[in-house]
């Protein structure tokens, strides 16, 4: 079995020129942890997750541990008087940014004749979904997620 049997292919997906706002909302909207930015051809460009979101709330100190040795990482933030207004106020500065600017170009994806083990692999790994690129055009041809692949084992029972 390969991703292309499994997968879904009509996934939503974040135009480029969406802003952080829209994201936001199509987040919530379809309850996805993480979607797909796609360009006017429809060719995969990243991956923007609520966890990316998330991050950027954050004060731009965290932003820097992952160039920190792992004792300098932050383990308590409550020094920090923010509240939800201020992540209001932080989440306002991006608000209209365009999506792709953080869109995470780093994120592992499959092809649509990737077989089924690494999709579940990679949801493992990720514990989230995975965009299914087609490897000459670049184009999505659609996700996996935790839900096909369980899907598909309850179909079987």
């Amino acid at each position: 079995m390969t991703c292309r049997e499994i997968m879904n292919a009509d996934p939503p997906v974040l135009r480029h020129t969406d802003t952080v706002g829209v994201a936001l909302r199509k987040l919530l909207a379809e309850r996805y942890l993480a979607l797909p930015v796609v360009d006017d051809e429809g060719r995969y460009l990243g991956l923007f997750a609520k966890s990316r979101l998330f991050g950027l709330m954050l004060p731009s100190i965290v932003a820097l541990e992952d160039v920190l040795p792992k004792i300098a990482h932050l383990t308590d933030l409550a020094y920090l008087s923010d509240d939800l207004e201020d992540l209001r106020a932080r989440f306002a500065t991006l608000r209209n940014d365009p999506v792709a600017r953080f869109a995470d170009r780093e994120a592992p994806t499959l092809k649509p004749d990737s077989p089924l083990m690494e999709a579940v692999l990679l949801v493992f790994r990720t514990r989230n979904f995975v965009p299914v690129v087609e490897p000459l055009s670049g184009r999505l041809a659609g996700m996996v997620s935790t839900w096909e692949i369980l899907d598909k084992l309850e179909e079987s029972l």
